[in-house]
C-alpha cells in the first residue's frame, strides 16, 4: 500500500557533486570528491540515496580509492555527514528493511537455525533389533525402501549399461529387485555386500534420516543492526528483545518522513 511518504517521483539521474577537498592518509595532494544520488539508476522500480566518494592523488592515473568511503567523506565534508546512514535507503525504508536489522540483531545462521539446530541430513537403514544403522549414497534405492518396507529383499545382479569393454572394465553391480536398476543408482558394489544386507534386514527395518552437522549459530551483531535499521539510538533491549520485526514496522512511517525531510534537505526531488 503506497502512503503519502512514500510516493516519489521516479528518476533516472539525480546527482550533486561535492569537492575537492584535501584527503588525508592518501599521499601528498590527495584530494577526495564525494557523490551524492537519489534517483533509479539501478531500475529497480524506486529511487534510493547513496553517498560515495572517489580519491585521487596528483600524477596517478588510477583513482587511489572510491565507493563507500564514508569516515573520509565525513572528515573532508562535515555538512554531508548527517546524511551517511541513509546510504542505500530507498522510498520504501532501509535496505531489506526490516530483515537485514532482524538477521544482524539475531543469533540464528542465514539458513535461519539457531546454534544445535541441525543442518545437514544423511538416510540410514537401520534392521531391526540392531543398533548400527546400514548407509548409502544411491538416495534413489533409499527412496524406494523406505516406500516398500513389507517388500521382499531378493538380490538383482545389473550389468554396466555400456559396451562390452565397459562392462569388462566396470563389472556389475546389485540391487534388489523392484528398485533402481541403472547400474550407477545401484547400492552394493558386490554380492556378498548386498547378501549381507539382506540378511540383517530379513527380520525388518526403519529408514529414517539423522543429523550429521549442526549450525553454529551466529552472535548477534547489535551496531550492524543499528545501521541496518537507520535507528542509531536503540538499546540492546529494543534489538534483542521479542517482536524485533513488529517495532521495525512500526517506526518505518517516522523513518520515512525524516529520510523525505534529509533528501529534500539536499535539494533533490522526492
Amino acid at each position: 500500500m503506497t502512503t503519502e511518504t512514500t510516493q516519489s517521483t521516479l528518476t533516472r539521474q539525480q546527482y550533486k557533486n561535492y569537492g575537492p577537498a584535501p584527503a588525508a592518509g592518501y599521499g601528498e595532494g590527495a584530494a577526495i570528491w564525494a557523490h551524492v544520488r537519489f534517483d533509479d539508476q539501478c531500475g529497480n522500480g524506486h529511487n534510493t540515496f547513496s553517498i560515495t566518494g572517489t580519491v585521487r592523488v596528483p600524477r596517478q592515473r588510477e583513482a587511489a580509492a572510491g565507493g563507500c568511503l564514508h569516515d573520509d567523506i565525513a572528515r573532508a565534508f562535515p555538512h554531508l555527514a548527517p546524511f551517511i546512514k541513509w546510504h542505500l535507503c530507498s522510498t520504501d525504508g532501509p535496505m531489506h528493511y526490516p530483515g537485514n536489522a532482524v538477521y544482524l540483531a539475531g543469533v540464528r545462521d542465514c539458513w535461519g537455525r539457531a546454534a544445535g539446530e541441525p543442518s545437514a541430513w544423511e538416510t540410514v537403514v537401520y534392521p531391526a533389533g540392531l543398533p548400527l544403522g546400514w548407509r548409502s549414497r544411491c538416495d534413489g534405492f533409499l527412496s524406494w525402501l523406505k516406500d516398500h518396507p513389507g517388500v521382499p529383499l531378493v538380490v538383482v545382479r545389473v550389468e554396466h549399461g555400456g559396451s562390452a569393454k565397459d562392462r569388462d572394465l566396470y563389472g556389475p553391480k546389485w540391487t534388489l529387485d523392484g528398485a533402481p536398476t541403472a547400474w550407477h543408482m545401484c547400492p552394493f558394489d558386490t554380492e556378498a555386500e548386498a547378501l549381507e544386507f539382506v540378511a540383517a534386514a530379513a527380520g525388518g527395518f526403519e529408514v529414517r534420516k539423522v543429523p550429521t552437522a549442526f549450525s553454529r549459530g551466529k552472535a548477534r551483531e547489535l551496531d550492524a543492526a543499528r545501521r541496518a535499521a537507520v535507528w542509531p539510538d536503540a538499546t540492546d533491549e529494543d534489538l534483542t528483545a521479542p517482536g524485533l520485526e513488529e517495532r521495525l514496522a512500526a517506526r518505518l512511517p517516522a523513518l520515512l518522513a525524516e529520510f523525505r525531510a534529509a533528501v529534500e534537505g539536499l535539494g533533490f526531488t522526492w
